[in-house]
């Protein structure tokens, strides 16, 4: 039986990762906590590491962070080990289930491409009005989710329409991002991974609903696309930290956003 786990949230989280409705769908899983709540979900907006710490502090089993910012989790990791809590970031596009650990169908087909690479290319989309550098982290942390390992990186061109990045993987295989504000199109990440005998295609869409992601591989055998996969990042994100919880396991949420913020750091080199 599931074991069943009280949640608070504060009202910018609430609205950045829809908490509320999050929950409600989950009535086995979490229910409304009337005080001490066993997780505390936090917005992600400037000062998101010091909240959550307060809410560790305050006794809270596990803390989701919707929408992080970039910031250094070192005291948080820090202040989570020691109180055995878990902290899991609503991440827009690297927690979709589609790029869950655990799904290793997906895996495999990144994997395979990246084996056999020429280029490797990333779009993000985002709606006007979005800071293009919380566009770039977002796109840096689905990279680093897929398991990409990407250094040289540089800015080539960026303005408040958007940006080019150009980076390579250890290998030298070039590496291409870019961000592209707009109203035209909805919010979506996409990864492609060019090889010699064919490509890898993901496409992540907005976590607003469950929009499914979009796999396609093709080889010189032919093409697959992978079974459809009706689940909200909000959801999924939900979902790992009571797994984590039940199981007394440690997500590695912080260490890649420490990753990500090392990628983030070598464009002002």
């Amino acid at each position: 039986m599931s074991t069943q786990l009280s949640v608070s949230a504060d009202p910018g989280a609430d609205a950045a990762g829809t908490v509320s409705a999050v929950v409600a769908s989950l009535p086995v899983s979490f229910a409304p906590a009337a005080e001490s709540p066993d997780v505390v979900a936090v917005a992600g907006h400037a000062g998101w590491t010091v909240r959550a710490m307060d809410a560790i502090r305050g006794g809270a089993k596990g803390v989701v962070v919707s929408c992080p910012a970039a910031e250094d989790p070192a005291a948080l990791s820090a202040a989570a080990s020691a109180a055995e809590a878990v902290v899991v970031l609503d991440r827009r596009w690297a927690g979709n289930v589609a790029l869950d650990a655990a799904n290793t169908t997906v895996r495999g087909v990144i994997n395979g491409a990246l084996g056999n690479a020429v280029l490797v290319d990333s779009v993000a989309m985002a709606a006007p009005g979005t800071e293009p550098l919380h566009l770039l982290a977002d796109q840096f942390a689905v990279l680093v989710q897929c398991g990409i390992e990407v250094r040289n990186v540089r800015m080539v061109q960026y303005n408040r329409n958007g940006y080019t990045v150009a980076a390579v993987l250890g290998d030298g295989i070039p590496v291409a991002l870019q961000g592209i504000l707009t109203s035209v199109l909805p919010a979506t990440a996409s990864l492609t991974i060019l090889t010699a005998a064919g490509r890898a295609d993901l496409v992540l869409p907005d976590p607003a609903a469950a929009w499914p992601a979009e796999v396609r591989a093709v080889t010189a055998e032919g093409s697959t696309t992978l079974p459809t996969l009706y689940e909200s990042s909000h959801r999924s994100t939900w979902s790992r930290v009571h797994a984590h919880l039940t199981a007394g396991t440690a997500p590695d949420d912080l260490a890649q956003l420490a990753t990500v913020l090392s990628l983030l750091s070598q464009l002002n080199r």
